[in-house]
């Protein structure tokens, strides 16, 4: 018996319609494309997280006792996969860059706060001379 043809469905994450696979057409949400797929699961983790907040509660223990269990391992498993330790350098620095930025970026912000409570400031000609000095710190800083 043949299935009849679903109707076309449209994407959630990509916006383009699409006609859903004949065996899982109740059930697909996504058009197939692996970026829309990506997108899709991680909504989904997001959501089942979120659900179940305490699902990894208690594993740095387990892992602990386990590689306790098995001295050496570690070792092994990354002489024998070097293509893992590249990946897992690579998103170490990506992570420490991004936080760096980060802090950065608030360091930035709280100076330019500071700056701009002092230009506020008036009736005393030492905030004038403050406020020109600051004046002149932005124009260095700017260009």
């Amino acid at each position: 018996m043949k299935r009849p043809v679903p109707a076309q469905k449209l994407c959630p994450y990509c916006g383009k319609l699409y006609t859903p696979y004949v065996r899982t057409a109740a059930i697909q949400k996504t058009c197939g494309k692996a970026a829309c797929i990506r997108k899709h699961k991680l909504t989904a983790h997001k959501s089942w997280m979120s659900r179940n907040p305490g699902c990894y509660r208690g594993r740095y223990l387990k892992v602990q006792a386990w590689l306790a269990a098995h001295p050496g391992y570690l070792a092994r498993y990354r002489a024998k996969h070097p293509e893992y330790i590249l990946r897992d350098n690579a998103g170490r620095c990506r992570r420490r860059q991004k936080l760096r930025s980060f802090r950065a970026d608030i360091q930035e912000t709280l100076l330019r706060r500071r700056i701009l409570r002092i230009r506020e400031l008036k009736g005393a000609d030492i905030q004038e001379t403050l406020r020109l000095k600051v004046d002149g710190i932005l124009g260095m800083m700017s260009g």
